[in-house]
């Protein structure tokens, strides 16, 4: 790559900046959100990456240095959450068996969400390791992450997901009721965090899988869904938060227009499934905010280098019409096994059609 990396006019940190600000690039930037396969490339198992901050972050160091091309950072994080942070099991992805860890369902009745406890912030299950891994970003001057995923996301985590989208149906009291909890769980651990690092030093990712329209109508995310978010981005926008990336995972385009009422800061990145179309979800979202994604998961993991080069190319065509600006990322998180040859193919394309 380094033949194409000399045509680069600006460093990852210049480009990065140039797009937050609205401003020309020379290419456009690789966001590889990359956790287990960081782990892979740093040579550890991933369920070590997820115990132990300290080897998370050295991992994802160690992939910005092996991949200079790249726009990443050190990430560290899982989706299924809710259920440890409020005194659930978790499991661990042990000798590479899951790609990410997981929980088992806390509760299984709905009346067991009256009695439900809300954790202490400073103890609560991944909290303690987030912390750990913000105090290591940020002495690199990497912002400190904020709990963005939604309650949505950790409601089901605490029940389970097939009993969640039942509950939706049969008890929206006990959803109403636990999402709640979990929204002020979530201002509470973000409240501590803030104080810490200061709310200019810390960045929200807001992945959003439970409210696809896969999985809930539009009516479900506007009644159960939407005012929650709502009111963790008016806590977000009363401290100043400015640096935001909401994932959209799987198919959100009924759900997409009504983001416009949820208080985001300009120039959040909408990060979309590949189930989405990337030129109609940039003329939603419109120029002020940044498009991000969308190369398909199963064609980096087993596609052919045909097949890749072909939809990253896709994504690139569609996403740099975008005058918000574009970020290429996978669909979601980098697929771990992906073979390094797709990764190359992944790297020629962009070098040979993402120049401006």
């Amino acid at each position: 790559m380094s033949g194409f990396i000399e045509k680069d006019t600006l460093t990852p940190r210049e480009r990065l900046m140039a797009l937050i600000a609205g401003e020309p690039m020379d290419r456009v930037p690789f966001n590889p959100f990359s956790m287990g396969f960081s782990a892979r490339i740093f040579g550890i198992d991933r369920g070590e990456f997820y115990r132990n901050p300290e080897k998370a972050f050295a991992a994802g160091m160690h992939l910005m240095q092996a991949y200079p091309w790249m726009n990443g950072r050190p990430t560290y994080g899982w989706a299924d959450r809710g259920a440890w942070e409020f005194g659930g099991k978790i499991i661990w992805p042990d000798n590479n068996r899951f790609i990410a860890p997981g929980s088992e369902p806390l509760l299984h009745e709905p009346h067991q969400v009256d009695t439900l406890l809300e954790p202490d912030p400073e103890t609560a299950g991944m909290n303690p390791l987030v912390d750990q891994f913000n105090t290591l970003s940020r002495r690199q001057g990497f912002p400190a992450s904020l709990p963005g995923g939604t309650p949505t996301t950790f409601s089901a985590g605490i029940v389970g997901r097939a009993n969640f989208l039942k509950w939706l149906v049969r008890y929206p009291e006990a959803v109403h009721n636990l999402q709640q909890k979990v929204t002020r769980f979530i201002i509470r651990t973000a409240e501590k965090t803030i104080k810490k690092h200061g709310a200019r030093n810390c960045s929200v990712f807001a992945g959003v899988p439970m409210e696809s329209n896969q999985l809930i109508p539009v009516e479900m995310f506007v009644t159960y869904a939407k005012p929650y978010i709502r009111e963790i981005f008016d806590f977000y926008r009363s401290a100043g938060i400015a640096n935001v990336v909401v994932h959209l995972c799987g198919d959100h385009t009924a759900n997409l227009a009504h983001w416009a009422d949820i208080p985001l800061p300009p120039r959040t990145v909408f990060s979309i499934g590949h189930e989405m179309d990337l030129e109609k979800t940039g003329v939603v979202i419109g120029k002020t905010h940044i498009l991000g994604g969308n190369v398909n998961n199963g064609v980096l993991h087993k596609g052919s280098r045909e097949a890749v080069i072909a939809e990253v190319g896709r994504c690139l065509t569609a996403g740099m019409k975008h005058p918000g600006g574009f970020m290429l990322m996978p669909a979601c998180e980098f697929p771990p096994d992906t073979p390094l040859e797709n990764l190359e193919a992944l790297a020629h394309t962009l070098f040979m059609h993402g120049y401006y």
